[in-house]
């Protein structure tokens, strides 16, 4: 369990690549309360969750790495393309009265600025580590919203020298993913990792560039220690202040709680 500020009860799921976690803000605590393996039919998983939560609930908050069109039904998800063309909004209506979907990235950036690691901060970047790589900028306090059915977020912009991606692109950021090494074989300051030294480089790039004075680096992936230091060693060298939450594969599951309206 996690304590955050007070608040009334809100369910949300945060819908990975690889898992998918089912969790309750209640009291200000957040609570995993189931966890699945994403299936490649999303009515399986709109079933699972059905058993998984007690009737009809009034609110439910979800983060979704696919983009959407404006009925709610997917419009693309590269790790995910069975799910193109399936209802997502109007399959999780059934289960809550009122459901707010967002992208993961932006989930991500909403519940660590308003009740994580950037609490307070007006201006930061968040790169969120897991299957792929998804992200938000937050300027002047408020988390910049990508259009809603454009699933190309932070890991989909061009940076390595090669590669094909599930999106239809080339070269995108998050294949660096794909040749990430065991702990034991990253190196000195991930030289055992020449793509996720490329990622690094463009990242900083990319803080430098929006004068942006901090970045927030999460998901699942930086549960890795020694990952996880290595990175904030290399991103440091970039001139920025790095943060990474205490328990950051549940940015994006707090965030999807957090967005939902409890009025």
């Amino acid at each position: 369990m996690t304590a955050y500020g007070a608040g009334k009860p809100t369910w949300a799921i945060d819908i990975g690549g690889t898992k998918t976690l089912l969790g309750r803000l209640v009291g200000g605590v957040l609570t995993v309360v189931a966890v699945i393996r994403t299936p490649d039919d999303p009515a399986v998983l709109a079933a699972w969750l059905r058993r998984q939560v007690p009737g009809r609930v009034a609110r439910l908050g979800v983060a979704f790495p696919g983009g959407l069109d404006g009925d709610g039904r997917v419009t693309a998800w590269p790790n995910r393309p069975e799910w193109v063309g399936y209802g997502l909004r109007d399959a999780l209506g059934r289960i809550a009265h009122t459901v707010v979907v967002r992208d993961d990235g932006e989930s991500a950036a909403t519940g660590e600025v308003t009740r994580g690691i950037a609490q307070g901060r007006p201006d930061v970047l968040v790169a969120v580590f897991g299957t792929g790589l998804g992200g938000a900028l937050v300027l002047d306090g408020r988390v910049r919203r990508m259009a809603p059915a454009d699933p190309r977020t932070l890991g989909h912009l061009a940076v390595l020298p090669e590669g094909s991606c599930g999106c239809g692109g080339t070269c995108c950021a998050q294949l660096a993913l794909r040749t990430l090494p065991p702990d034991d074989r990253l190196g000195d300051r991930l030289k055992g990792w020449p793509d996720g030294l490329r990622l690094v480089a463009f990242l900083g790039d990319l803080v430098r560039f929006l004068s942006v004075p901090a970045v927030v680096l999460t998901g699942g992936l930086l549960a890795r220690p020694v990952l996880r230091a290595q990175l904030r060693e290399r991103m440091a060298a970039c001139g920025v202040e790095v943060l990474v939450p205490v328990r950051p594969g549940l940015s994006s599951l707090l965030g999807a709680a957090v967005v939902v309206p409890t009025g």
